[in-house]
């Protein structure tokens, strides 16, 4: 990738309730969340807007190869809270004759925040518009009932230290208690093919997503009853040495 000719694209996001990104591999009767939206659920939130907004051709000829390959990182919100709630979950079930919905409690765990979220895209510089359109047009992380709305786009680099980071970019001796972690997915490498991401025309050849634990700069202010209060701190973990 030529740096000279990408630019940081930072897109603010504002969440007005309640919202759901789950860990991934967690229960669905129980599933646990993350503070915001992983890499992988940036990607795919492009690649699904680019689709409604563009088309499945233009989306898969032109946006997915930058798409795949482009650096992201997420800031969090400056407060989040985590807390378990029951909720009323439904089931469409189908016989031979007829579809009926049931409905049953189920027990999740949901997030609240104080304060916007930052998603910071390295796109071509020659297609800021584009890129701009696509991030506006986002309207929820995550769940279709995590309802977000971008508040601003501007360009600004990503401070690193103020964004999620993967286990294995941090030295082996550094203190990671005091921060909040949790398990991401992020796309297999910048070659993964369209087919296995998007399997339209046939089944999927390989796994196209990874799965690492990434630290947030989030420190864990309060606990209580299983619920959490996390306030954003930037990262004062040294970055592994190669």
């Amino acid at each position: 990738m030529d740096l000279s000719q990408h630019v940081w694209l930072a897109a603010d996001y504002h969440f007005p309730s309640t919202y759901s990104c789950r860990v991934p591999m967690s229960s669905m009767n129980s599933a646990s969340v993350t503070p915001a939206p992983g890499p992988a659920t940036v990607r795919l939130a492009l690649i699904r807007v680019g689709i409604e907004l563009f088309g499945m051709e233009y989306v898969r000829d032109t946006l997915f190869p930058v798409i795949r390959a482009m650096n992201v990182c997420i800031r969090p919100p400056e407060h989040v809270a985590l807390s378990y709630q029951v909720v009323r979950a439904y089931k469409a079930d189908e016989d031979r004759t007829s579809t009926y919905v049931s409905e049953s409690p189920v027990y999740r765990e949901m997030a609240h925040a104080e304060g916007v979220m930052t998603v910071y895209l390295e796109i071509p510089r020659h297609d800021l518009e584009r890129w701009s359109v696509l991030l506006m047009a986002i309207g929820y992380w995550g769940q279709a009932s995590s309802f977000a709305s971008c508040t601003g786009i501007t360009q600004t680099a990503p401070n690193v230290y103020e964004c999620a980071t993967p286990i294995q970019a941090l030295a082996t001796h550094a203190p990671l208690q005091p921060y909040f972690s949790c398990v991401l997915s992020e796309f297999r490498d910048y070659k993964v093919e369209w087919h296995d991401v998007i399997p339209h025309a046939r089944s999927p050849q390989n796994n196209p997503f990874t799965l690492d634990i990434y630290v947030w700069p989030l420190l864990i202010a309060k606990q209580h009853s299983g619920g959490k209060l996390l306030v954003r701190s930037p990262l004062v973990l040294p970055t592994r040495v190669e």
